[in-house]
């Protein structure tokens, strides 16, 4: 079912490890930063798989909007996001009423910029949440060793062990049994983590949210591999060697960040 390449091992362990101990040993304006610099790439990206044939100016308004957006979720609170959710739809409304010169594609040009907005840029600003949350930096590594571990386990089980297709028509190459490997690695590095980092974390609950944190991953990845297959493209881009453009590398944090921030909102009790 495939190799992992050289170059895919020696990106990961050159950008690896200097990200996870800039989040483990940085303020929280580290990751905030991070967080608005891969906004910023993926919905660059994203605009070159979805809407090529946009315009500069559409392209930066999205970005613009996007990391507007990132920075109310990061700083603000519930009440503050809901205006800017407002000026967004108004700024864009207005920038495709000023701009637009085939009325019968406006509506798709302006749907594919706000879902951009919303599938980069708000799912993970949802990374930020968690960072500011009790305990927000164990927590975040939580959450990045989880789902690598799920990315990882995959892999090397679709490798070794792939026999049976999961869904072809999105994703030829991802099998019942790499998923059932990630799922099973997300456990295995979540229980380690909480034993070691988090040990208030009961093991009910450690296992529900890597189970969830480990199925999210790979649907945020199928969901990525659609709008490709859309585009006609393997890669959203070439800056990671070997791993493909910065939403290869978010695609499986944008639905799982927000799970694990509302899990801990609603289920865990020292959670605010």
């Amino acid at each position: 079912m495939g190799r992992i390449s050289n170059r895919k091992i020696w990106t990961t362990l050159l950008i690896g490890p200097p990200v996870i101990a800039l989040i483990a040993v940085g303020p929280a304006e580290v990751l905030f930063l991070l967080v608005y610099l891969a906004t910023c790439l993926g919905l660059r990206e994203f605009f070159d798989l979805a809407h090529p044939d946009a315009r500069g100016i559409e392209r930066w308004a999205g970005i613009g909007l996007g990391l507007v957006l990132s920075v109310a979720v990061s700083y603000g609170n519930q009440e503050a996001v809901f205006p800017v959710l407002v000026l967004l739809l108004l700024s864009l409304s207005i920038l495709y009423m000023a701009l637009s010169k085939n009325l019968p594609s406006t509506i798709s040009n302006l749907g594919i910029n706000f879902f951009g907005i919303f599938y980069v840029a708000f799912l993970l600003s949802h990374m930020s949440l968690i960072r500011r949350m009790p305990g927000g930096r164990e927590w975040v590594l939580f959450l990045i060793s989880t789902v690598w571990a799920a990315d990882t386990f995959a892999l090397l089980g679709g490798v070794f062990l792939g026999r049976h297709r999961l869904y072809p028509k999105i994703s030829p190459n991802k099998t019942v049994e790499g998923l059932l490997a990630g799922i099973g690695g997300s456990i295995l590095v979540a229980l380690l983590f909480s034993f070691f980092f988090i040990p208030r974390l009961g093991r009910g609950l450690c296992i529900l949210l890597a189970v969830g944190l480990g199925v999210l991953g790979h649907l945020g990845d199928f969901t990525e591999s659609m709008i490709k297959r859309s585009a006609k493209v393997k890669d959203s881009g070439s800056l990671f060697p070997g791993h493909g453009g910065m939403l290869d590398r978010l695609d499986s944090f944008l639905f799982s960040s927000p799970f694990l921030h509302y899990s801990l909102l609603y289920l865990w009790k020292e959670a605010p």
